[in-house]
């Protein structure tokens, strides 16, 4: 849609401008006609039959039939002159008395609780810029254009006001006046993450929308299918900078700020705590604000919290033109100063390592600024008639209406529907995305709020973020049980989420591998369905995230030791009983420990993204949150067995790298049976099997290796292996793992 503007110069182009202003169709970019210059029309159009009788319906035109469409070579058009501002509309067949919505533009607005295509038309006294092509990188040089279009008064770029920054620093540029191209020649020093950062103006003050260009110099090409992605909780992590400790008075330590941080977090990417493990993708908590209050827990829970998790938001809707009165900075106070969050990326992607923010786009706190100012402008969720109210007006969880509900009495429900509402929280993204210059996002309760928001977020971050090709990856939590495959695809998608987290898979591996409830011939024909679901039924460009825990669930090892009720995928009853008494301690026995091997080798050689959650690479004990959510622990704090596991996840997260066959490869099962399975992943010339002894009793197999090219290999765990034929001979202890690759 091209909205720029230019000036009429043509006697038919005058008299249409006339008779458009009478209708009070027309208006100008600045809502006065004295300098004689106009805004470009907005064309639309979509496909369809010439037989067809098309109308744009619009708030524009008060949803009348008073904007027909033209056709032409299979296409209706309109070409439309509008304000500044964003307008819902849906075609109309007047041959088939039907509206439908425009399929060639996935954002999204409500009028009156009703979905409709968003138009947005905008302001052609601003100048705009825009990549003028793909980098030239080679080794590392990087070369590339900028093209600075003026707005209506036609103003050059003013460069003392203007920004164009390498990471946080001026960056060298050239600018051509006769084509308004700025150019870029940069040699970099080293391998890593570069991104170029221009907010421009122009000499009347008007600025361009900021546009960066990011640029990654490595090795060998990053695929989000080759991730491994480790989860911390920034808060539990690890404690770098004690000034920054200031828990709340009064609330049980286990709900209270325990003091890690991002100074922390640094300390762990330059002792190479990461890459050692093959780390290629850091999850962190939300960086926003929250409030200082503490809360109460959800339902009948009456403990009190701090917000150490991060989800309690009162930054929301911070950007470079809004700073939010009260605050001195969008960033948690208690996990550093926005200096050091950037210091925290810029070292990871010195390392090659991309970083994804948590973010809470579901609610915020009532402290928040935009609950004090919007809560009387259609921004929230309130309670409907015959539906109870909490203290602010709200709906509390029942979760017959998750869109609409709130989690608690503190924590406003944003209204999706609301237009304003969501340009605040996808404009306060867009600015944290380019300012911290980070890689993802993982999105929280994303089944609780519209579908739409998602749509219009990854429409609006592929046209604003994306600028070089390079995914910008989003993953959902949509917490299901182990058939929740329609609910999570759903939201999958070009236009809507990369991936989500595979919940259905989860419950079953923990009942597979660590509670030994379900047996492979189960399990196998689970993967059977599970394996390209999402990719064959949803969306073909799906990457997954697998896991066999998170800071929602009861720990791994406590599951594998038993600590619970034996059966379920999240221990039951007695996960929440033992949170604040009885709380599972750490196993002295390995049987846990070598359960949790088993599992972890599995996640490992499956299609999707291998996620850890900070502990699982060796083991921590834990019941449900906030127990799951211990301060985690290095080096000589690890027990034997534990200091084995995160060998072993070492291993696993290096060895996996270098194999396609995981990332892009088919599964050809060849043995199943109770306790004993044995898979191949093939792509191209890789091969590797993976075979699993779940039982208490050593097994000796000879697996049929027909068909698969492997003449000789080697194992990445030390079994002996024999291979004579079309046989493959290996003995596994009790509980027992091994991956076999060909040399």
């Amino acid at each position: 849609m091209d909205n720029s503007c230019i000036p009429f110069n043509n006697v038919k182009t005058l008299l249409v401008l006339i008779l458009l202003a009478v209708m009070s169709i027309f208006i100008s970019c600045d809502g006065s006609e004295s300098q004689g210059n106009y805004c470009r029309g907005v064309t639309l159009s979509v496909s369809g039959r010439a037989e067809d009788d098309l109308y744009i319906r619009s708030s524009f035109n008060n949803w009348s039939l008073a904007t027909p469409m033209t056709y032409k070579d299979g296409v209706w058009s309109a070409e439309l002159f509008l304000a500044p501002g964003n307008y819902p509309y849906k075609f109309f067949s007047a041959k088939d008395s039907k509206w439908f919505l425009d399929p060639a533009n996935p954002l999204r607005m409500f009028d009156k609780d009703n979905p409709y295509s968003k138009l947005v038309v905008k302001d052609c006294r601003y100048p705009t810029i825009e990549l003028a092509g793909r980098p030239e990188i080679s080794d590392k040089s990087i070369k590339f254009q900028i093209k600075f279009t003026a707005g209506i008064s036609g103003k050059n770029p003013d460069f003392k006001k203007s920004e164009i920054l390498l990471g946080r620093e001026k960056a060298d540029y050239s600018f051509d006046k006769k084509t308004g191209i700025i150019s870029i020649d940069y040699n970099a020093e080293y391998s890593g993450k570069f991104t170029w950062f221009f907010r421009i103006f122009d000499t009347d003050g008007f600025a361009a929308e900021v546009l960066t260009v990011p640029v990654w110099i490595e090795e060998t090409p990053f695929e989000w299918e080759n991730a491994f992605m480790y989860q911390l909780m920034t808060d539990r992590f690890s404690n770098g900078d004690k000034s920054n400790d200031s828990p709340l008075p009064d609330i049980d330590e286990k709900a209270n700020w325990q003091g890690g941080d991002f100074q922390g977090i640094i300390d762990r990417i330059e002792d190479n705590y990461f890459s050692d493990m093959g780390v290629n993708v850091l999850w962190i908590s939300s960086p926003v604000a929250n409030t200082e209050n503490p809360g109460k827990g959800m339902g009948g829970d009456t403990r009190y919290y701090a917000p150490y998790h991060s989800y309690w938001p009162v930054a929301t809707g911070w950007t470079n033109e809004l700073h939010i009165p009260g605050l001195d900075s969008s960033i948690e106070k208690h996990f550093g100063s926005e200096e050091k969050l950037h210091e925290l990326i810029q070292k990871a992607h010195k390392k090659g390592i991309r970083v994804m923010f948590d973010f809470v786009p579901n609610h915020v706190h009532t402290d928040s600024y935009l609950w004090k100012t919007y809560k009387n402008s259609g921004w929230f969720n309130m309670a409907k008639d015959g539906l109870p109210a909490n203290s602010n007006g709200g709906y509390t969880c029942g979760w017959e209406r998750p869109v609409e509900c709130w989690f608690t009495d503190y924590l406003a429900d944003i209204d999706y529907k609301n237009d304003e509402a969501m340009e605040a929280v996808i404009n306060h993204l867009i600015w944290l995305i380019q300012e911290f210059d980070i890689d993802g996002l993982r999105l929280d309760a994303i089944r609780l709020m519209e579908l739409d928001f998602t749509t219009t977020l990854k429409t609006v971050i592929q046209r604003k973020v994306t600028t070089t090709g390079i995914l910008f990856y989003m993953i959902g939590e949509t917490f299901t049980g182990d058939m929740g495959w329609e609910e999570i695809g759903s939201y999958l998608g070009e236009h809507r989420l990369d991936g989500q987290f595979d919940f259905p898979l989860y419950h079953h591996i923990v009942r597979t591998f660590l509670l030994q409830s379900e047996n492979f011939e189960t399990f196998t024909k689970f993967l059977e369905t599970n394996d390209y679901r999402y990719q064959n039924d949803f969306y073909k460009g799906s990457i997954m995230g697998n896991f066999i825990g998170n800071h929602d669930v009861a720990r791994a090892l406590s599951l594998a030791n038993k600590d619970f009720d034996g059966v379920s995928s999240q221990g039951g009853a007695e996960a929440d009983w033992k949170v604040w008494e009885n709380s599972p301690e750490l196993p002295e026995d390995e049987l846990p420990f070598k359960k949790m091997r088993n599992a972890l080798t599995f996640m490992f050689t499956h299609p999707g993204i291998p996620i850890i959650y900070q502990g699982d690479e060796f083991g921590m004990p834990g019941a449900n949150d906030p127990d799951n959510r211990r301060m985690a622990i290095f080096g000589d704090d690890l027990s034997e067995n534990q200091k084995k596991n995160l060998l072993h996840t070492q291993i696993l997260g290096n060895f996996r790298k270098n194999h396609p066959a995981f990332m892009h490869g088919k599964r050809k099962n060849l043995a199943v049976s109770e306790n004993i399975y044995a898979f191949a992943m093939v792509q191209g010339d890789d091969t590797v099997i993976a075979v699993f002894n779940n039982g208490e009793e050593e097994k000796t197999l000879k697996i049929d290796i027909s068909g698969l090219k492997i003449d000789s290999a080697e194992t990445l765990f030390s079994n002996k292996i024999n291979i004579s034929g079309k046989k493959l001979e290996i003995t596994l202890e009790p509980f027992g793992a091994e991956i076999i690759y060909k040399k």
